[in-house]
């Protein structure tokens, strides 16, 4: 055996069996084996292609192995080594650093096990060593898991503070609908600047026992923050300048949101969490652009380097002087096919019956651009919505809202149908309409649409100009007869980096 790990480059394929197996018990309850099984062979696959096209260039097993070990390891630990360097190196962990940092690790690396006489023999042993060894600390662990599963298997979330929070053994736990319509503003905030009329959505509201909060604002005006701050019932700390956020302001806001506040109380409270939204959250990755491998693998492959810079940077592809016209065409009708899966997904989801209480978070780019439809609820052809998608018309807006009401009052018939009105239902717009027209007061990019329904109609802790940061401490107390403690109601205005 000995000779084996001298000789043999067993770490090939122990790194990605490794990698999936640590995933897999990261993520342990929320991933079955046999897509585990799936994803290894696919990692394997890759190892050997890898292999043989450096075994080309270096006509020696061994240097190929470790080169293309160097190829694998960087892409398949790239979010473990990028948080690591957030947290610990000021500026190596921007992606204009570190790809060409690997770059140059490549060309050192290959220069040198050219000319190198070296068999690498304890090289070679020491890796393949230090995996197994992982390997079966791992195996350890999911054997542990196994034996002695948590009580609510949901693994992925750390628990509730226990200062924090207090217990509610008589709560009623009703399913929870978090209904987040992006960019919708208020009626009272439409009125106010377009002299649009509005009132017959807020008619509906009324109708089906909602109480509106006429006044409320959102915290943030671009969604990743708003939406964090939201779920973390928190101001988000750590934007040193909120004039000019970047591409990590963005990624620290989506490792705010997969790790929420919100979803770690109702976890513990005995919620299952259903995501039907663009956003990844612990234990429930995004539904959409799937691949042909099963959805639970995300959990696992959203930390290799093609995810992270799919979330960071891929945003370049279709807007800004890099964008490519027909990726900025796919994602805005992909926008349009994520907005009717999500529909169809809750209106299925209301109607099944469970034993644990859900909490339901589906996020609809709706009146977000792109405006697909016109005010008589026509479809536009796709190059008036490409041009209107860049230009951000207030027409095009206001006359997108009517084929939104029309779905959101779809939406939440269906759903108070199905649940015989005893599911808690939030219907939010996360900020106001952001316009191009710079003479337009910012304030109003964070006027949003806020409406609750609780199954009793006790709206007494619920108030007119409540913001983000306080949405869910005000439900919390009232379904969970909590004691959070409200925060001043405020706004910050972000401006992306040029």
């Amino acid at each position: 055996m000995k000779i084996s790990l001298q000789h043999t480059p067993l770490f090939l394929f122990l790194i990605p069996v490794f990698f999936v197996w640590h995933g897999f018990l990261e993520n342990f309850g929320f991933v079955s084996p046999g897509n585990c099984l799936l994803l290894m062979v696919l990692y394997c696959g890759i190892a050997a292609v890898l292999y043989l096209l450096c075994l080309a260039f270096f006509r020696d097993q061994t240097r190929a192995a470790l080169m293309a070990s160097w190829f694998l390891s960087f892409y398949l630990f790239f979010g473990a080594l990028h948080d690591f360097l957030k947290l610990h190196a000021a500026f190596l962990h921007r992606y204009s650093l570190i790809l060409p940092l690997f770059l140059g690790s490549v060309v050192i690396l290959s220069i040198y096990f050219s000319k190198s006489k070296s068999k690498f023999r304890l090289a070679t042993r020491f890796i393949n060593t230090l995996f197994l060894v992982y390997l079966l600390v791992d195996l350890s662990g999911i054997i542990w898991k196994t034996l002695r599963p948590p009580a609510d298997m949901l693994t992925v979330y750390s628990p509730a503070e226990t200062n924090k929070y207090t217990a509610c053994a008589d709560c009623t736990r009703p399913d929870i609908y978090f209904l987040l319509f992006d960019e919708y503003e208020s009626t009272s905030s439409l009125q106010e600047q377009f002299h649009y009329e509005n009132s017959d959505l807020d008619s509906f509201l009324v109708t089906h026992g909602f109480h509106i909060q006429r006044m409320s604002s959102s915290n943030y005006n671009f969604t990743p923050f708003s939406l964090a701050s939201i779920m973390n019932m928190s101001y988000l700390q750590g934007i040193q300048f909120p004039n000019v956020v970047n591409v990590d302001d963005y990624g620290n806001c989506n490792v705010l949101i997969r790790n929420d506040e919100v979803i770690k109380f109702l976890s513990h409270q005995g919620y299952d969490i259903v995501n039907y939204s663009v956003f990844d959250l612990a234990g429930n990755p995004s539904p959409v652009e799937e691949s042909f491998l099963p959805l639970s693998t995300k959990l696992i492959t959203e930390r290799t380097l093609l995810a992270n810079l799919q979330k960071d940077i891929g945003w370049i592809l279709y807007t800004g002087k890099l964008k490519l016209p027909w990726v900025l065409k796919k994602n805005l009708y992909l926008t349009f096919e994520n907005n009717n899966k999500f529909m169809d997904l809750v209106k299925k989801e209301s109607g099944k019956k469970s034993k644990r209480p859900r909490f339901v978070y589906a996020h609809f780019y709706l009146p977000h651009p792109p405006f697909f439809f016109d005010r008589r609820m026509n479809p536009k052809n796709e190059a008036t919505v490409y041009h209107e998608y860049a230009g951000k018309p207030v027409q095009a807006y206001l006359d997108y809202l009517p084929y939104t009401n029309r779905k959101v009052e779809e939406l939440i018939g269906i759903i108070q149908q199905n649940t015989h009105d005893s599911a808690v239902i939030v219907f939010m717009g996360d900020h106001g309409f952001r316009y191009a027209d710079q003479t337009i007061p910012g304030s109003f990019n964070f006027r949003n649409q806020n409406a609750v329904y609780f199954p009793g109609k006790d709206y007494r802790l619920l108030y007119d100009s409540i913001s983000g940061v306080n949405q869910f401490r005000v439900i919390f107390n009232q379904i969970f007869h909590q004691q959070l403690p409200l925060l001043k109601d405020s706004v910050i205005f972000l401006r992306d980096k040029k």
